[in-house]
């Protein structure tokens, strides 16, 4: 019964030897993407959820990314939401985020809380999707253009 035992374990050593599991991941020697210039302002509507009161367009609000500082991959600016009529709907939001190494994946943190991730769609059109646990808890998607 030990023969058996030694047998299947040597049987086993030598399978995970063949199948090269005990190698470690080579570096990844991928380039990273060029780095897309954000500086500027993107502006857009919201769609989203907000818990408690169902589905929402935001009553035609608008909201602004304005981008003010980058360096390389950071950036950084502030927010701003309008009402359909041009005024602003709550003071400026500060905000910071982070150029995915693709070229094309962004991050977002806004001061207060609240935090988006999303894409760059072409150069001159991004979508975050937005999510805040906070109650009452929301959702969104914010598609920006440069304007």
């Amino acid at each position: 019964m030990k023969q058996k035992a030694a047998l299947c374990a040597t049987v086993l050593l030598l399978a995970v030897l063949i199948c090269g599991c005990t190698t470690s991941p080579g570096e990844s020697t991928a380039a990273p993407a060029e780095t897309p210039d954000l500086l500027g302002n993107w502006t857009g509507q919201m769609t989203g959820y907000e818990h408690g009161k169902g589905y929402t367009d935001y009553a035609g609000s608008t909201m602004t990314l304005r981008v003010t500082e980058q360096n390389g991959r950071i950036f950084s600016g502030e927010i701003t939401f309008t009402n359909s009529s041009g005024y602003a709907i709550r003071e400026a939001t500060p905000c910071a985020g982070v150029i995915g190494r693709d070229g094309r994946a962004l991050t977002l943190v806004e001061e207060g809380g609240g935090y988006s991730s999303g894409s760059i769609i072409a150069p001159e059109e991004i979508e975050f999707i937005y999510a805040n646990g906070a109650e009452p808890f929301s959702i969104a998607i914010d598609s920006l253009k440069r304007s």
